[in-house]
């Protein structure tokens, strides 16, 4: 998770984790684990073949259609005890395979990891890249885990291998409320380094796949590791969400076109679901080494990210979003565009298309590769999310109402989880405290609402204003991962070690980048066989774009009585007066911006004049986006 980034002490600190850890280990099952797993998974090429569930030789024969089971999110998979400990016990088998085997733990990271060149950063491929990836990480551990579910003794063997079957990739959400009383990062990421699991040969405390992965062996030349500090990233997480949670639901309500929602590159319009990914990796990272004397964790450097369990969580929650995404855009995808960055595969300027191959992730022995058309429908691989899940009573022969119904179950879901930041969601509460069930075309919307003080102050009959902070940054002006903060109403705190804890701290947009010295130190890999020649760097040169949302900040100032409303006349000299922002540099040095600007860095304040919806089976309507100042 987060390591303290300290040049000198680097080997020190990377012996005393490894000193630490070195006490706990994998499973003991009594016997030589290796001899009991297929042995195909260490040829290269097989080892990155991703099944499509719907073609197996087998179900055609039998004229069987594959069972889609739903991805939980990592706290329901926790509560289901077998699925679990065979969850736990397949992740740890995994970490404890052999380096050199493409399908252990250390060779799935290195196959995605940008530094081997595959991955498309600021790309239209970005989002369907990462599919056939997740969808082989689960493929191969899936399999570890019907093996051990095998290890049983009779008696419990049966109720093992078929909860084995049930079994398919977890998510973390990250913008989501948090139960009671805890974090957005659970207990079981960031709570030990341990844990105890029951396994088939009884009960043993095994070192926690969850927690960290541990390099056997460790090069600490190529992996600034060293001591984790989660405490300080739950509170990075903690204080952000509000922040992440209005930008994922904006993602889902104002972003329509593919080609923008997918990627960060700076464009006609501002945020991505590629933005808000860099920012949760710079968040459970620290904020890298930009932040002074402050935690460097594994996801906040492209390089190393997937080596930090974490990262598969997180990227399972980000083809979520793209599943729910496609659910309520169904006739928005890829369409040809420049790469603006070089890959292990592709050339800066070659065009990009749904078409593309997705290297290295294989459709079959034969050597063909996925596409985004081929990836388009994740169910072909056996998993769904429980948002977009058929209705079993429907008519499965009426696709165009079951399409309609699925969208409208994605929007009550999406309102529900994500919506309460919004001044949408005080809107969906005042019509539901009124008794109005209103459809898109009732005459019901014409009832004149019972309000409180505050609503009357931030709407304008069903209108409302939101407020955004558009940021744009250019690569090279923070080679290292950074953040951009933005905090509401007094200065800052001068040490930035407090920055994301304070009262007055309204969000950050991390940057997700990767350093010259980091790229020139990581050794190449085996799974850099399967392409073609390395096109090298010159990445840093692209500008991103990510957001920020002020909106739920300005309404608790409204509800205090410091600012009239959300209309322009009362929020535009307001920003003004209270409005301050921060940019961590790449030298950890701290700049405050004043008369003129920050090299490589530009803000616009921007509003857009929004539509409440009056049903949870609706989303948001935004207006066009207006630059304030």
């Amino acid at each position: 998770m987060a390591r303290i980034r300290l040049a000198p002490l680097l080997p020190f600190l990377c012996l005393m984790q490894a000193l630490a850890l070195a006490q706990y280990t994998a499973y003991d099952y009594g016997f030589d684990v290796k001899t009991r797993i297929k042995r195909n998974q260490l040829d290269r090429r097989t080892g990155l073949v991703v099944r499509d569930k719907t073609a197996t030789a087998a179900a055609a024969a039998a004229g069987d259609v594959v069972e889609v089971l739903v991805r939980p999110e990592i706290r329901q998979l926790e509560q289901d005890t077998d699925l679990w400990t065979l969850y736990i016990l397949g992740l740890s088998m995994m970490q404890f395979t052999d380096q050199a085997s493409p399908t252990s733990y250390y060779g799935l990271a290195v196959a995605g990891n940008e530094n081997t060149g595959y991955c498309t950063h600021s790309s239209v491929l970005f989002p369907t890249w990462h599919r056939p990836y997740m969808a082989l990480y689960e493929q191969v551990l899936h399999g570890l885990i019907e093996t051990i579910a095998s290890f049983w003794p009779e008696g419990e063997r049966e109720r093992y291998v078929a909860a084995a079957r049930r079994f398919r990739l977890p998510y973390w959400d990250w913008a989501a409320t948090p139960p009671a009383g805890e974090s957005v990062l659970p207990r079981s990421i960031g709570g030990s380094p341990f844990i105890d699991i029951n396994g088939p040969s009884g009960q043993q405390r095994i070192a926690n796949p969850l927690f960290s992965y541990s390099f056997k062996p460790l090069d600490s030349t190529a992996f600034g590791s060293g001591p984790s500090n989660n405490s300080f990233v739950a509170t990075n997480l903690d204080q952000n969400r509000p922040s992440i949670a209005q930008r994922l639901y904006a993602l889902f309500s104002s972003y329509d076109n593919y080609t923008t929602f997918s990627n960060n590159a700076f464009g006609a319009q501002a945020d991505s679901i590629e933005s808000l990914h860099d920012t949760i990796h710079s968040l459970v990272g620290g904020f890298g080494p930009g932040q002074p004397s402050s935690p460097a964790g594994h996801m906040a450097f492209i390089q190393w990210s997937a080596f930090d369990p974490i990262f598969f969580l997180h990227h399972c929650m980000v083809d979520r979003v793209l599943a729910i995404w496609q659910t309520l855009h169904p006739d928005s995808w890829v369409t040809p565009s420049r790469a603006l960055t070089n890959s292990y595969t592709i050339r800066r300027g070659q065009t990009l298309s749904s078409t593309t191959s997705l290297a290295p992730f294989f459709s079959n022995e034969n050597g063909s590769l996925w596409d985004s058309d081929g990836v388009r429908d994740h169910t072909k691989f056996g998993y769904t999310y429980a948002e977009l899940v058929h209705n079993p009573k429907a008519n499965q022969n009426d696709n165009q109402n079951n399409k309609m119904a699925q969208i409208r179950t994605a929007k009550q879901a999406v309102n529900r989880m994500y919506g309460s930041f919004s001044p949408a969601s005080l809107f969906l509460k005042e019509i539901h405290e009124a008794g109005i069930k209103a459809g898109p075309n009732t005459p019901a919307r014409n009832r004149k609402l019972p309000r409180s003080a505050t609503a009357t102050k931030l709407f304008v009959g069903d209108h409302y204003h939101e407020w955004t902070a558009n940021v744009r940054i250019a690569k090279q002006a923070v080679a290292d991962a950074s953040a951009v903060h933005f905090f509401l109403g007094g200065a800052p705190p001068h040490d930035p070690r407090e920055w994301t804890a304070a009262p007055n701290h309204v969000g950050s947009m991390g940057v997700f980048a990767s350093t010259a010295a980091a790229a020139r130190s990581y050794a190449p890999s085996p799974a850099q066989e399967l392409g073609g020649k390395h096109h090298g760097a010159g990445n840093h040169d692209v500008a991103v774009s990510g957001t920020v949302p002020l909106t739920a900040a300005l309404v608790k100032m409204v509800a205090k009585g410091e600012l009239a409303s959300l209309e322009p006349e009362d929020v535009e000299g307001f920003l003004r007066g209270r409005l301050r922002m921060r940019v961590l540099g790449k030298g950890g040095e701290v700049v405050a911006p004043g008369e003129g600007c920050v090299k490589g860095v530009g803000v616009e304040i921007v509003s857009s004049l929004v539509a409440a919806p009056w049903s949870e089976e609706e989303l948001p309507k935004w207006g066009e986006e207006r630059i304030r100042h």
